[in-house]
């Protein structure tokens, strides 16, 4: 996750608006529309639970093929599932592959 503004401006990774929200955190998901009073309810598409960063990358049933794939590259990058802090930013390949979580 990026913490803070300057962490960003350091990295040398080209990152997309969505990559970014993941990120962060801070996007356009319900849990995190909810709690601004901008959607009535926070739970995801899937109905199982808030839709947030942790449950759509690690536990929504609508990004399971996408999830197989980031596993495989962050597997091949030496990085474990779940990942930890900052196994995202640590190479390209991680970066570009979070993308296509959507």
């Amino acid at each position: 996750m990026i913490s803070s503004v300057n962490t960003r401006y350091s990295l040398l990774l080209e990152l997309d608006h969505y990559t970014t929200q993941f990120l962060t955190g801070h996007g356009d998901f319900y849990g995190k529309l909810h709690k601004f009073n901008l959607v009535r309810d926070p739970t995801c598409e899937c109905g199982r639970n808030p839709e947030t960063v942790r449950h759509v990358l690690r536990f929504c049933p609508r990004t399971i093929a996408a999830r197989r794939k980031l596993k495989k590259v962050l597997s091949e990058e030496g990085e474990r599932w779940p990942p930890e802090k900052g196994a995202f930013l640590k190479t390209k390949k991680n970066v570009r592959c979070l993308g296509c979580i959507r």
